[in-house]
Parts: C-alpha cells; structure tokens; sequence
C-alpha cells in the first residue's frame, strides 16, 4: 500500500457495513408499509416506484457515504450510476427489491445491497423487515439471521423447487413462458416470489434449489443474491455454462449439484420453441 492511501475494505468489514446500511435503510422503509403511500410509475403500471424507495435509498447512500467514501454508488433509484464499474470498489443498491409487493402490501420484499471490487461481488446483504429475515455473505461464507447455512443437495429433479426471476417486460414474457414450463414439466414446483434477490437468498441458503432468468436482469436486482448462492456452496452461470457476471444476458442459480442438468434441460426446451 502506498503512503497515504486509504487501508482496502476487507471483506468481513464491507459485511459489517452492508449490514448496517440496509438495516438502515430497512427501518425508513418500514414507516411506509402497509400506509397507504401512492406511487409513481417508470415503463408502465408493473413498474411502480414509490416514495418509500426514494427516501430509502437517500438513507442508505448516506451509510455507504460515511463509512466507505472511496466506493462509488451505483442504485436502481434517483441519480445514482445504473453502470457497475470495472475497476475500483463500488457499492450496488437496490432499496426495495419487490416494489410490487410492498405497494401491495405484501410482506415478500428486501431492502438489498452489494459491494464489488473491479466488477467482482465481495460482500452483500439482504433483508427482509417484514418477515425478519436477514442474509448476508462474505468470502465463502453466506449466513441467514447470524447462523451459517449453504445451498441444498438435492439431485432428484422432482424433488426440486426453482423460482424464475424476470421483470415484466413484455419482450420477455415468450422467455418467462418458456422457463415456467420448463420448471412446471421437468421440476418439482415453481416459486415466483416477485423478488430476484429474495429467490437467490433463498438458493443460497437451501430454502429454494434453483433461480432462473433467461434474460438480462440489472445488476442491483442480481449481483447480492448471486454472490450469497457462490458463498452458500452453489453455482452462478450463464444459459450457456459460462461464468455469471453482473452484465450477463442470462442468470441460472442452482445448489451446484443438479446446474448441469438443468441447464442442458433448458437449452433444449428453449432450441424447440
């Protein structure tokens, strides 16, 4: 380290902080739960943003200002960068991940949050305030509630269960019908939570087998529970096998043990079409 540069973050402090920020953030938006707040709309009715993310992501940004002020902020809301940077720390903020849910009044959302070092995930927090869930992971450790868990074991695809995670673009409903299919014929039962890092939390942590987008999905709404499956034992790829990055195409989650077979399934369901 050079004389006069700050000390890097480590893993475990970046944690810490992750924790701390959508803590943080969880309570301010808890005060707009269930409280009636009216909402805005970006593409169209499916994409609501309400107050509540606005003011919640501020909050967090503040966090991540004070306690790592090299790192730049990249978030879903407001004037933040929407581009992950390739080199250098940077922080990946998604204040309610499941805004459909929580205007709905919905208990199934997260306030979620990643840092990465050169494009790479190296920390990251979930939180569920509604329900009191709380999933974090470091280098090779992911935990829910403090306790170290790890992705599942099963192998038996009819023992598996598997979420599809796709926003409502109408360009994507041909895929979302296609990977829906493919988990109702060829799995065990389908999740469709409305929260891309809940459902990867959940992988993670063996609640779930399986995550599955066959379309680009944002880097905030991705890149946390991505790296909570990697530290839970399981495996993050593109449809094609190749290693998952925050810009991919596609995104497959699974516990590891079934990814091959899975993917191979979905390949040909989707060369059929």
């Amino acid at each position: 380290m050079t004389v006069g540069q700050p000390e890097e973050t480590t893993a475990e402090e970046s944690v810490a902080i992750a924790r701390e920020a959508a803590d943080v953030g969880a309570e301010v938006a808890c005060r707009y739960f269930r409280e009636g707040i009216g909402n805005d709309f970006k593409r169209d009715r499916m994409d609501p943003v309400s107050k509540a993310d606005q003011e919640t992501q501020d909050r967090i940004v503040e966090i991540l200002e004070e306690r790592d002020p090299a790192a730049e902020i990249v978030g879903e809301e407001n004037d933040a960068a929407k581009t992950v940077p390739e080199s250098g720390p940077a922080w990946l903020v998604d204040p309610i991940d499941g805004t459909n849910n929580f205007v709905r009044d919905n208990r199934l959302w997260g306030v979620s949050l990643a840092r990465t070092v050169d494009g790479e995930p190296m920390a990251a927090a979930t939180t569920l305030p509604a329900i009191g869930d709380t999933y974090a992971a470091g280098a090779g450790r992911v935990e829910r509630n403090g306790i170290e868990c790890s992705a599942s074991d099963r192998t038996d695809p009819s023992s598996l269960i598997a979420a599809p995670i796709f926003g409502l673009k109408q360009r994507d409903r041909d895929d979302y019908d296609e990977v829906t299919g493919y988990i109702h014929h060829e799995l065990g039962d389908l999740r469709r939570l409305g929260s891309g890092q809940t459902s990867l939390a959940m992988v993670a942590c063996g609640e779930l087998d399986a995550a599955i987008s066959t379309v680009h999905m944002t880097a905030w709404d991705t890149v946390a529970g991505a790296h909570m499956v990697r530290a839970g034992g399981g495996r993050v790829t593109e449809l094609d096998g190749d290693r998952w990055r925050h810009d991919s195409d596609s995104l497959i989650a699974t516990n590891g043990e079934v990814h091959d077979e899975l993917l191979a399934g979905l390949r040909d369901r989707l060369e059929r079409r």
